[in-house]
């Protein structure tokens, strides 16, 4: 039989073994013992340090990554100041984040800011939460960031409060005025031009600040100046239904039909502008007819308070007057009063014919509104239709619209309604959109008109035979003012003989000649007096006088009847009985 085993190597056989210790024996030697090789395997200890280094990496990794924050990204206008690795993010300047990374983002030309917000600070991201940079700024609202001149800019973030994290921020060029968790009320306001405010500017309430400008924007689609306004808490409950606001920057110089108005606010709104607001009517609190303003609601945002003062009202009736005469003065805005209370004013004044698709018409268009709250309607839709019945009423009345100098100084012109009963019966024509009213000429036209009716009277008169006949009665009154010349030299030469006679001694000597005449009247005049003799015995010739006289009455009775009866006897009578006589007298 073939072996398997090699020569050369040994085998554990009993039979080799017994020889070998046979020799041994024989030779007198101890058997060499023979080592043990088993199969076993096993691992060494040291291994247990990389183990134990990689768990610790492992540990770490996992909690660098649950801990490492939320990834936002913040779109800019521009990175000016911001570091990567360096720019903080911060609230109220306490670190939350840093900026990771910085990258272009051509489409929307700008910059797209990587920031990692700390875990601790993520429920402070929401949808409306906001991202600007703090720099040095000067603004209306003063001097800001000047901290970051030496430690560098950052970026602040204002904490939201609604809505998930957007996918990504815009941040804001300019700090907000007011956080979103601050209390109040942001209203927006609308303007038809631009004025010379600020982000930051005062908004102010009977001269008090209550808020501030937060942004201005530009509508392009309606066309109009957007200001948005934010109303610190509790000043919020002032703005209502009611409220009107108006811009108070600069100085307003009015040069209207009503005169001239000059107006300033105060120094620092005089430099930096600002808006106030103010309701032109006082309301209880349980006015049903007055609601608080809601936030967004939307406002008009006058150009000064007396355009709040003269249009206080939101619904018109629009009316077309169509002139024959210059408007040359009349601008929009221009009253139109009825016997000098205002009723509306003027829109607009326009002479395009494809608006009025009124054709072949020389005559100038104007665009007035009449409101019906001045005439004690209520400012709604609903009194629209009344008020233009009305309106209908009067114009059969007779009622007619002309053109007034309003300021004499300036040349400005109004519009005025009053009744002319002698007018030619018109009506209320439609001209396109627009309702016309009738009107006539203004009281310069009529003038106008009569002084040359006066001129074309004049040229037809004879002029020649009048002009003769008025040199004819000059020349008269020129005798008879030389006829009066002479008898002005008569006068002062009589006057002069007057003045002689009074200056001759006998002439001022008769003053004290009738003095003493008068006296020597008194001194009469008290002789005659009752008490005096002569007195009494003038009275008593006079009763002599009278008795003689009554005893010559029968005989002058006699002579009476019969005249010659001195010559011959007269019948005789009765006897005389004595003092018959005079009983029958008395």
């Amino acid at each position: 039989m073939s072996n398997n085993t090699p020569d050369n190597q040994p085998t554990d056989s009993p039979s080799s073994e017994s020889k070998q210790t046979d020799s041994h024996d024989n030779g007198f030697t101890q058997p060499t013992p023979r080592p043990i090789i088993s199969a076993r395997r096993s691992i060494s200890t040291i291994w247990l340090l990389p183990l134990i280094a990689l768990a610790i990496s492992g540990w770490m990794i996992y909690h660098d990554w649950a801990n490492r924050g939320q990834l936002i990204r913040v779109h800019f206008i521009t990175a000016e100041g911001i570091e990567v690795g360096k720019t903080k993010i911060k609230v109220r300047n306490v670190e939350i984040g840093k900026v990771e990374s910085l990258s272009l983002n051509y489409p929307n030309n700008g910059v797209i800011i990587n920031a990692r917000i700390e875990p601790d600070a993520i429920e402070l991201l929401h949808n409306d939460s906001e991202f600007w940079v703090v720099r040095p700024r000067i603004g209306a609202s003063g001097i800001s960031g000047l901290g970051t001149l030496l430690s560098g800019a950052y970026i602040e973030m204002n904490p939201g409060q609604h809505g998930e994290p957007p996918p990504q921020y815009y941040g804001l060029e300019s700090p907000p005025v007011a956080s979103a968790s601050e209390p109040g009320l942001r209203l927006k306001l609308a303007s038809n031009e631009g004025f010379s405010l600020n982000v930051g500017d005062k908004v102010l309430f009977r001269g008090f600040p209550v808020g501030r400008i937060e942004s201005i924007q530009f509508d392009t689609k309606d066309r109009e100046a957007l200001y948005g306004i934010f109303i610190q808490a509790p000043y919020d409950r002032l703005v209502n239904s009611e409220s009107r606001f108006w811009n108070i920057s600069g100085v307003n110089l009015n040069l209207s039909s009503e005169g001239v108005s000059f107006h300033a606010g105060s120094l620092d709104t005089l430099i930096s502008g600002g808006i106030a607001f103010d309701q032109l009517t006082e309301h209880t609190p349980n006015d049903i007819n007055v609601e608080q303003a809601k936030a967004g609601q939307r406002f008009r945002l006058h150009p000064d308070f007396n355009s709040v003062r003269e249009a206080p009202f939101d619904h018109y009736n629009e009316y077309l007057l169509m002139f024959d005469e210059s408007v040359r003065g009349l601008l929009p805005g221009a009253p139109v009063e009825f016997r000098g209370v205002k009723l509306g004013a003027v829109e607009r004044i326009s002479f395009r014919r494809d608006e009025l698709n009124y054709e072949n018409d020389p005559r100038i268009p104007v665009v007035i509104r009449m409101e019906p709250g001045r005439l004690g309607f209520s400012d709604s839709e609903d009194v629209l239709m009344q008020s233009h019945l009305q309106m209908l009423y009067w114009v059969n009345r007779g009622m007619r619209a002309s053109l007034k100098p309003g300021n004499l100084l300036t040349g400005s012109l109004f519009v005025d309604l009053d009744i002319y009963p002698d007018a030619k019966e018109a009506y209320v024509e439609q001209i396109g959109d627009y309702r016309v009213l009738p009107t006539v000429s203004s009281g310069f036209a009529q003038i106008e008109a009569k002084l040359l009716a006066i001129l074309n009277k004049m040229e037809q008169l004879q002029i020649e035979p009048v002009l003769a006949q008025a040199q004819q009665t000059l020349q008269q009154a020129q005798g008879s003012l030389r006829s009066g010349e002479k008898a002005i030299k008569q006068m002062e030469t009589t006057l002069q003989k007057i003045e002689q006679l009074a200056a001759n001694p006998q002439t001022q000597a008769i003053p004290e000649e009738i003095n003493h005449t008068l006296r020597e009247i008194r001194l009469t005049a008290q002789g005659l007096s009752p008490d005096s003799r002569l007195y009494q015995e003038m009275n008593r010739s006079l009763r002599t006088l009278q008795q003689t006289m009554e005893q010559l009455q029968p005989v002058l009775q006699a002579l009476d009847q019969k005249s010659n009866a001195l010559i011959f006897e007269a019948p005789k009578g009765p006897d005389v009985i004595p003092g018959q006589m005079d009983k029958e007298s008395r």
